[in-house]
């Protein structure tokens, strides 16, 4: 007979786990962060990377996105004045998850036809 597996804790109220997914499944916020991971971005740059993203919901996800310091706002001195984002330290540890989550996404849709 094999030996049952103990019954593993309930997460926390405040699991950390949660806050990391409702911050990545916020809309465009991985793909803002897939774009901005190959360096600094100004607005206009993004809004085309990005595809079908208006310019209000872009700038509200920078806007949110900065809040929580995942990215830095940087105007750059040109007339007109320019602004260009980038990932912070912060932002910067999402790559790897982002990554991580990429390669099991392409052996989903691959191996077991998840679309």
């Amino acid at each position: 007979m094999t030996p049952r597996n103990p019954r593993r804790p309930a997460p926390p109220e405040d699991c950390p786990l949660d806050a990391c997914l409702k911050f990545l499944s916020s809309a465009w916020t991985t793909r803002i962060v897939w774009f901005l991971g190959m360096g600094p971005r100004r607005f206009g740059d993004l809004r085309r990377d990005l595809g079908g993203i208006s310019t209000k919901v872009l700038s509200d996800r920078l806007r949110s996105m900065e809040k929580k310091s995942m990215i830095v706002r940087r105007a750059l001195p040109t007339t007109p004045t320019q602004v260009e984002y980038s990932l912070t330290p912060l932002g910067r540890e999402f790559e790897p998850v982002i990554t991580a989550m990429t390669k099991l996404g392409d052996k989903l849709r691959d191996e077991h036809g998840v679309r």
